[in-house]
């Protein structure tokens, strides 16, 4: 096949875009049946809807802490834009970032061959079914933030993957206005365009690139030079060390006079959990268990399982390709892997001040990236050729490899199920959620909880739990 033709989209690209199609819509049918949350959405929909656009810019520029206005204007404009229909506006926004986001994934990995698209059946589920994506659709404020991080930093790729044109310069640094001053994670957009850059892509150009790196360092000085906003201080929220979670009071009392040692940990553990699914959140859960004779459980080993082969099957990948390397001759797959192996280092260096499944989701949708354009070169080394020792060899890996990964991706689709059910138990609680939060809303605030509680329990009612002793198998402990 000529270079030529792997530019062209063929029939394993549509059956691509078509599977990828059954993936969305099993996962926006789970997700629409999640109303508007309790905690972090009505508050914030509360917060947004008392002052003009205008004046909520200029708020969350003088915050403390965080700098996030844009996070802010877009809960504002599609509050906006629902007209009082919040449930459908807001889920349904939710959905089709979803749908965006795997769209971008299908053609950032570019299926051309047959063996490219058994590998996107397995990516997708890797994409997924990553601890670090559960975050962004099982939870909303009432926007995902992460999750339009996570659509910024595949925008970014492509951009950069794609073929020279002066207007990608231009788009590249709106992206990272807006991603960085969305969340701080947004930054992460640079480290896509220069990490494609330094290995050889050119769809954004030194000058575009020159100018994403000045606006990094307008950022900074924005932040903490003008504004003066900072970071998040050690006794901002608990945070997992070892085998357990500590408060704010234990992390002072620890780490108070060495802030350095507990930071070094975050940027340790963010990277592990990428690749190996270990530790979560900063907790060595499955190492507790088995250094304390706890039961493992079956969801806490799928998870190793995958994520130890899958990194292994892209660092079989990188070995193969280190001569290419050397030489700085990369495929357009080298280039995924090449942004995945840079946007997880700097996601975890971001993470110095406490590490979260959730804050590490843009490494894991770079790592499903990379492990589909690795699955898809060991697939191919199964070809006519082959040994039959060796294609029976590699069919058993792959059926253990896509098995835990299905896994994985069948748990998150239990897990918003379950979401479902708990968010809709919230609302019958709001006023009590209200007394012990104590916020004092205004009528317009009340009536706004009045029509979310609607359509929370009345309007879309809840449907049927999924029970049975089969389901314990996909939950974490």
């Amino acid at each position: 096949m000529t270079d030529s033709d792997l530019d062209r989209p063929n029939r394993w690209t549509w059956l691509s875009y078509a599977y990828a199609t059954l993936v969305v819509v099993g996962i926006s049918y789970l997700l629409f049946d999640i109303p508007i949350q309790v905690s972090d959405s009505y508050g914030n929909l509360v917060a947004a809807s008392a002052r003009t656009l205008g004046g909520l810019l200029y708020d969350q520029f003088h915050a403390v802490g965080f700098l996030r206005p844009f996070l802010w204007g877009h809960i504002r404009v599609v509050y906006d834009l629902s007209g009082g229909n919040y449930y459908p506006w807001f889920r349904g926004w939710h959905v089709g970032q979803v749908a965006l986001l795997t769209i971008l994934f299908v053609r950032l990995v570019k299926p051309r061959t047959a063996a490219a698209a058994a590998a996107v059946t397995i990516g997708l589920a890797a994409l997924i079914g990553i601890h670090t994506f559960a975050g962004t659709i099982l939870e909303a404020f009432p926007i995902n933030a992460y999750m339009t991080i996570l659509i910024c930093c595949y925008l970014a790729a492509d951009l950069a993957l794609g073929p020279p044109r002066w207007w990608r310069d231009v788009v590249a640094a709106v992206l990272f206005v807006f991603a960085a001053l969305s969340v701080e994670s947004g930054l992460l957009i640079a480290v896509v365009l220069v990490a494609a850059f330094l290995a050889g892509a050119r769809g954004v150009s030194r000058w575009g690139i020159a100018a994403v790196v000045l606006l990094v360092a307008g950022y900074l000085a924005l932040r903490f030079a003008v504004l003066d906003v900072g970071t998040p201080s050690l006794t901002e929220r608990s945070s997992g060390f070892g085998f357990s979670v500590l408060d704010p009071k234990d992390l002072e009392s620890r780490f108070g006079a060495r802030p350095s040692v507990f930071y070094l940990y975050n940027i340790g553990s963010a990277l592990l959990s990428v690749l190996f699914s270990e530790p979560r959140a900063g907790v060595w859960t499955a190492t507790r268990n088995v250094l304390y004779g706890d039961e493992l459980s079956i969801a806490l080993v799928a998870n190793l399982i995958a994520s130890v082969l899958g990194t292994l099957v892209l660092i079989w990948y990188a070995s193969r390709r280190r001569g290419d390397w050397i030489a700085r001759r990369f495929t357009r797959d080298d280039q995924l892997v090449a942004i995945f192996v840079a946007v997880t280092l700097a996601n975890a260096a971001i993470s110095y001040t406490y590490t979260k499944d959730v804050i590490l989701s843009p490494a894991g949708i770079f790592y499903a990236a990379a492990f589909t354009v690795a699955v898809k070169a060991l697939i191919e080394t199964g070809s006519v050729s082959a040994s039959r020792v060796r294609v029976a060899a590699l069919t058993m890996f792959l059926v253990v490899l896509s098995g835990a990964w299905a896994f994985r991706a069948m748990a998150i689709h239990i897990a918003l199920r379950a979401t479902a059910f708990s968010v809709r138990n919230e609302w019958v609680y709001i006023d009590d959620w209200i007394k012990e939060q104590r916020l004092n809303p205004d009528a317009a605030g009340l009536a706004l909880k009045q029509r979310l509680q609607t359509d929370a329990i009345l309007t879309h009612p809840v449907r049927p739990e999924v029970i049975g002793d089969w389901v314990e198998w996909f939950r974490e402990p």
